[in-house]
């Protein structure tokens, strides 16, 4: 297996082959839905740093240093409020995300059935396919190093799907509104000092992550599908958000 992960606009490519899928890390303006082809690679970078900022800032607080904690959930608060407008969320209710086999969703409340808008956080793209003796499906995966490489995830996919690869995507996504008002929350309580609450409430945002999944290769191959996905980005609309 090959993955191809993505986060904050940087593409990795792990050459292995082994069974697992790669994992996204500790994480991860609304738009109408479309389809899975043309939300992806629609990560949003300001919220991954948002995401990055949060895991700091609960370190910071364990460690005594409630200053620099608090100066990070600010850099948080900066980083969602930016991500806010980057065009990247899209709507979808909780119970229509897909999981991956390779995560077992656990929760003691119903997931919601009312469309929310999601943030992407975190990526991961995985090739299951063994390329021995399959020159041409090892000649796409190297062109889709390099569409990544040029910051163009969508042409990425498309190289691979026309190439007939075995590929999954995986997106981390985040509940836009609630995350906002969540970190909110953690700087208002810091600023009384109330680290311990304040913690519990970035733990929630963490804890906050979904994913959604789809199989590339169980999806139509259609001429406009190929058309929106070969250039630097995606067409407008809700993905594996």
């Amino acid at each position: 297996m090959y993955s191809l992960s993505m986060k904050k606009g940087t593409a990795l490519v792990a050459a292995a082959v082994t069974s697992c899928v790669c994992g996204m890390g500790s994480a991860i303006a609304a738009q109408s839905a479309a389809t899975p082809m043309t939300d992806m690679g629609k990560l949003s970078s300001q919220g991954s740093q948002a995401f990055d900022e949060i895991q700091q800032a609960r370190v910071a607080i364990f460690s005594g240093r409630p200053n620099q904690a608090t100066m990070l959930v600010k850099k948080a608060q900066q980083s969602m409020k930016a991500a806010q407008a980057d065009n990247t969320a899209f709507m979808k209710a909780e119970s229509d995300l897909k999981t991956p086999p390779s995560i077992t969703y656990q929760s003691s409340s119903a997931k919601g059935t009312t469309p929310v808008s999601w943030l992407p956080v975190g990526a991961d793209v995985t090739v299951t396919d063994e390329f021995a003796g399959k020159p041409s499906q090892a000649k796409a995966v190297a062109s889709a190093n390099e569409q990544l490489k040029k910051g163009k995830p969508g042409a990425a996919m498309q190289v691979l799907k026309l190439a007939d690869v075995n590929v999954s995507y995986t997106m981390a996504v985040v509940p836009l509104k609630q995350t906002v008002a969540d970190v909110d929350k953690a700087a208002g309580l810091l600023t009384m000092d109330k680290y311990y609450e304040a913690n519990q409430t970035l733990k929630q945002v963490q804890d906050s992550v979904r994913y959604d999944w789809v199989d590339l290769k169980a999806l139509p191959q259609s001429g406009s599908v190929v058309a929106k996905n070969t250039g630097d980005s995606p067409a407008s609309g809700t993905m594996a958000k």
